[in-house]
Parts: structure tokens; sequence; C-alpha cells
């Protein structure tokens, strides 16, 4: 009888520490879903529902104060040397350096484009290392107005400092299609 109970604990253990580090595997997020985390928030940074899922934009005084949480939202996901090269549909490119400049076009942005919604898809994260990361992914972009969604593809590279992923570089890939 001893020889049994000794089994089924022996077994009552195994199954315990198994369960302790599946609860492990799944509490502690990989890179790849902190790399995606950082794109959520990046997303949402730049939507007008700001993540809520709100389908109308904050005004008056309290829609500044949105607007400018929501563009520092936007560079805490960047390194401060961040590069960002776009060619976007209607027209809309250009070449920025640095925090400092995204923040101001990203400022100006979201207060021409106030019911700027942005979408994505297709992500795929690659080449994950300590120093950095690549991924690809799909922006659906739908500005509000009657003729100004379309999709468009990006590449983006990621650098990791003091254990946080920054995104470093967003490049424009192709356009997809405009509505």
């Amino acid at each position: 009888m001893t020889m049994l109970r000794r089994r089924i604990r022996s077994v009552g253990l195994v199954a315990l520490l198994g369960l302790l580090g599946l609860g492990l595997w799944w509490a502690i997020p990989t890179e790849e879903q902190r790399i995606r985390r950082v794109l959520e928030e990046a997303r949402a940074a730049v939507s007008a529902d700001g993540g809520t899922g709100s389908t109308t934009p904050p005004d008056g005084p309290g829609g500044t104060l949105a607007m400018l949480g929501r563009v520092g939202r936007l560079t805490r996901c960047l390194t401060r040397d961040v590069e960002v090269e776009v060619d976007v549909f209607g027209g809309l490119s250009g070449h920025l350096n640095g925090v400092e400049e995204v923040r101001a076009a990203a400022a100006g942005l979201v207060q021409h484009l106030p019911g700027l919604k942005v979408r994505f898809s297709e992500v795929e994260i690659r080449q994950i290392d300590p120093p950095g990361a690549r991924a690809t992914l799909v922006a659906t972009i739908d500005t509000g107005a009657r003729e100004g969604r379309a999709a468009q593809e990006f590449e983006l590279r990621f650098r990791k400092w003091e254990g946080r992923w920054y995104i470093s570089r967003v490049a424009t890939v192709r356009a997809l299609r405009s509505r």
C-alpha cells in the first residue's frame, strides 16, 4: 500500500510541476507577443478611437488633450532616432528622422484627420534576435472621408533596449488598394 501511495504522490508531483510549467509558459509573453503589444499600442495611438472601439472622436478641450495623449503614447513606442519613410495613398509621402519630427507630424495628422482609424492585418514578425526584429503588416487606413480608405503594406524594424521593444524604422512597401 505504501508503494502505491508513493507512486500516486510522484505522479501528482509530476502533474503539478507540469501544470506549473504550462502556467508559466502561458503567463510569460514571448518576444513575438511583446512586439505585437508594441504594434497594438502604436495602432491604438494613431486611431481616432484610441483603441477603445468608440466611433466618435472626442472634441473640444478634452479632444485636444486626448490627441496629445495619443501622440505621447505613439512616441513611447519609438526609438529616439526612429526613421519613417512613407509613400502613402493620396500622394502623402515623406521622410522623418527622430522622434520629435514624428511627434510633430503625428500631431498634425490626428488634428487634420480627427476620424482617422487604423487596423492591422497580415502581421508577420520575423528575424527576432536580441538586438532587433523585423515585421511586415498591412495597415488599413480610413480617414473618415468619402474616398479616404486604403490599404498599405509596411515594413517595420524593432530594437530592444532595457528589455522592451521599440519601433526604430517604418517604411512603405507598397500601396495595395484605395477605395
